[in-house]
C-alpha cells in the first residue's frame, strides 16, 4: 500500500492519499511516497486529530562508488561487505535484479499525526530505518611480496584487510593472502528523519496550496528521485547519506470540468566521501621459455628440437589510498561532458571519468486536466503537461560540476469505465 509517509486528504485513512495530479503522479520530484507491504494502526479523534503508527517493508538503496574490492579482468570478484540477499526478481526496487532484497535488521517504523482543525490539513511524522550489512574484513588482501619463483608479482602496498582492527591470519598465524570469511561480523546503523506538510483550500476551495518537506539520514528512497540511502566506508561499514526533499503544490479548480496544476519539487543529498579504500587489480599473463632438446634421445622432444614452456604470472596492482563514497571531493569528473560512441544499437556508452553523484535534483511542472464527459456512461478526460527537469552533481577534484537538463511534454487521453 501507499506508505504512511504519503500525504492524505483528511485524517490518516488508507486510499485518501494525495498524489500530484500529473500524468504519472508518483514520479514527480519531491513527492514523498513508497509502495510497500505494511501494517498500520490509526486512531481518529472526532475527525479533528488522528494518530497513526505503521510497520513497513524495509529497503536499502546504495549510492557512491570506489568501494574496497578485489578485481580481475575488469570486474569485481569480491568485496568486503554484503548487503543484499537473493530473491525473486520483481517489484519496484528489484524489477530485474534477483539479488535486490536487503538484509535490514528490522522493518521501517513510521509515526504520524494529522490535524484537521477546520481550515487546512496538517501532518507531522517521523521515520526510523535500521540498516544492516555483513562485513568481511579479510576479503581484500594480497600477497605480501613477490614470491621466489616470480609467478606472483606485487605492485603497490601489501593489503592486510580493512581497518577494522581485526587480524587477518590463518590457523597457523600467517597473514592471509587470499579472500577469507575470517572474523566476519554484522554492522547495524539506525537512520531516520522527520517530515511535515500543510495544505490549505483558498478562495472558496478554488485553489489548493500545499507544501511538504522531509529530511533525515538514510531515507532518500522515500522521495521520487530515489536518492540513495547509504554508501560504504573503506572498512565496509555503512555511512548513511543525509537527504532532504520537498514539494510545493498549486491546484486551481477553474471550473467543475477544468483543473490546472503547478508543482515545484527538489531533492538534495549531502556528501559522504572518504579516502583509504583498498583495491587489488589482478591481471594474468604468460611467460614463454625455450630449451633445446634432442628428438633422437627424448621422445617428448618436438621435431624442431626445442621445448617451449608457458608460465602463468599473476600480478597484483594494489592501492590503499583510493577515494570513494558518495559525492567525494576527490572524484574525477573530467569525462562528464564527453560523449562516447555507443556500445551497441540499443546501448549507449557507460562513459568514463564521471562520478556524477547527485547533489540536487529538481522539477517544475505545469499542466491541466479537462473532463470532456462525466456521467452514467463513464468519464472522458485529457491532459497536457510540461515539466522542466534538472539535476546537478557534486564537483570533484577538477572543479567540474556535472549537470543534466530535460524538457518533457506529456499528453494523456483517458476513458474511465462507469
Amino acid at each position: 500500500m501507499w506508505s504512511l509517509a504519503t500525504e492524505t486528504k483528511q485524517g490518516l485513512q488508507v486510499r485518501t492519499e494525495l498524489p500530484p495530479m500529473t500524468t504519472d503522479p508518483q514520479y514527480n520530484v519531491g513527492f514523498t511516497w513508497a509502495r510497500q507491504y505494511g501494517f498500520r494502526v490509526v486512531k481518529d479523534f472526532g475527525g479533528k486529530f488522528a494518530l497513526g503508527v505503521s510497520v513497513e517493508g524495509p529497503q536499502t538503496t546504495i549510492g557512491g562508488r570506489g568501494f574496497s574490492s578485489m578485481q580481475a579482468a575488469g570486474a569485481t570478484t569480491s568485496q568486503n561487505f554484503f548487503v543484499n540477499a537473493p530473491g525473486a526478481g520483481g517489484g519496484l526496487f528489484n524489477a530485474f535484479d534477483a539479488t535486490g532484497y536487503t538484509v535490514n535488521k528490522a522493518p521501517d517504523f513510521i509515526v504520524k499525526a494529522a490535524f484537521d482543525p477546520g481550515f487546512g490539513h496538517y501532518e507531522v511524522f517521523g521515520i526510523v530505518s535500521t540498516f544492516r550489512n555483513r562485513i568481511y574484513p579479510c576479503d581484500v588482501v594480497s600477497p605480501q611480496a613477490t614470491n621466489g619463483s616470480g609467478t606472483v608479482v606485487l605492485n603497490g602496498p601489501a593489503l592486510t584487510g580493512t581497518s577494522t582492527g581485526v587480524a587477518c591470519l590463518d590457523s597457523t598465524g600467517a597473514q592471509l593472502t587470499s579472500p577469507s570469511t575470517v572474523n566476519a561480523f554484522n554492522d547495524t546503523r539506525t537512520g531516520g528523519g522527520f517530515g511535515a506538510s500543510a495544505r490549505w483550500p483558498l478562495f472558496n476551495k478554488k485553489l489548493d496550496f500545499g507544501i511538504k518537506g522531509v529530511a533525515g539520514d538514510g531515507i532518500g528512497r522515500y522521495g521520487s528521485a530515489q536518492l540513495a540511502d547509504v554508501t560504504f566506508r573503506p572498512d565496509g561499514t555503512q555511512a548513511l547519506i543525509r537527504t532532504a526533499h520537498g514539494l510545493a503544490t498549486f491546484e486551481f479548480h477553474a471550473t467543475p470540468k477544468l483543473d490546472i496544476f503547478a508543482y515545484y519539487g527538489g531533492e538534495y543529498a549531502w556528501r559522504a566521501g572518504y579516502t583509504g579504500y583498498m583495491i587489488d587489480n589482478i591481471t594474468t599473463s604468460q611467460s614463454l621459455s625455450t630449451t633445446a632438446c634432442d628428438p633422437a634421445v627424448d621422445p617428448t622432444c618436438p621435431a624442431s628440437g626445442f621445448n617451449t614452456t608457458a608460465t602463468t604470472i599473476t600480478t597484483h596492482n594494489t592501492s590503499n589510498t583510493k577515494t570513494g563514497g558518495y559525492g567525494s571531493p576527490f572524484a574525477n569528473n573530467s569525462g562528464c561532458s564527453a560523449e562516447l560512441v555507443p556500445a551497441g544499437t540499443s546501448a549507449p556508452s557507460a562513459g568514463s571519468n564521471c562520478a556524477g553523484d547527485v547533489r540536487f535534483i529538481y522539477e517544475g511542472t505545469l499542466g491541466f486536466w479537462h473532463k470532456v464527459y462525466q456521467g452514467p456512461k463513464g468519464g472522458l478526460r485529457w491532459s497536457i503537461q510540461y515539466s522542466y527537469f534538472a539535476k546537478t552533481g557534486w564537483s570533484g577534484n577538477n572543479g567540474i560540476q556535472p549537470k543534466a537538463v530535460n524538457n518533457m511534454v506529456w499528453t494523456s487521453f483517458r476513458y474511465y469505465l462507469p
